[in-house]
């Protein structure tokens, strides 16, 4: 398992992204996050097929009357915004309308008074827009820095379910080899 910086130079990166051994194809090393945002997310195939899959999903209230292809548009419209929301958060230029890292990563659960078991590094991400469907998770390190170690489409209200214990998988790998290998900050993922 290997970590590279998104936006920026290693030294002053605060957001980075996973790369799985499973991902790299003949040495070339793919994060997870490009595979999301320029693979996944980006193939109209794709999300045609993970709409289908999740279609029980669009039965409620929530989803009446919008079509697969207006959330398909949606998502594209999410990409874009979610990409420069980061990449601005990154490099640390706060507009009046831009959130910093720490806004935009919440705690995978905020709710107080729930007896979960989640680590409290654990992060999730979404663009600030209405009606979000793209999510993304991470892992908080000691100094603010943020390692992506998944994604996913979210057409539930809450997120339940396979694509969600997927995630929470993910979380919780990166968080093991993180601890096996003693990095607690953006130093130990330059070293």
């Amino acid at each position: 398992m290997k970590f590279i910086s998104i936006f920026t130079e290693p030294e002053n990166c605060e957001l980075w992204s996973t790369c799985y051994p499973e991902h790299q194809i003949n040495e070339e090393i793919k994060d997870i996050y490009s595979i999301l945002m320029n693979e996944k997310w980006s193939d109209d195939k794709y999300l045609l097929e993970f709409i289908l899959q999740n279609e029980e999903c669009f039965n409620d209230n929530y989803w009446a009357g919008v079509g697969m292809l207006e959330i398909i548009n949606n998502i594209k419209i999410e990409m874009s915004s979610f990409d420069e929301e980061l990449y601005l958060a990154d490099q640390n230029k706060q507009m009046n309308n831009s959130r910093s890292l720490d806004k935009i990563f919440l705690k995978l659960h905020q709710n107080i008074y729930s007896l979960n078991t989640f680590n409290e590094t654990y992060r999730k991400a979404r663009p600030n827009l209405r009606r979000s469907i793209i999510r993304l998770y991470g892992i908080e390190l000691s100094d603010k820095t943020i390692i992506i170690t998944g994604g996913t489409l979210k057409f539930k209200q809450k997120m339940v379910g396979e694509n969600f214990d997927i995630e929470l998988k993910n979380l919780k790998r990166v968080q093991a080899y993180l601890n096996k290998h003693g990095i607690i900050d953006r130093t130990g993922l330059i070293d």
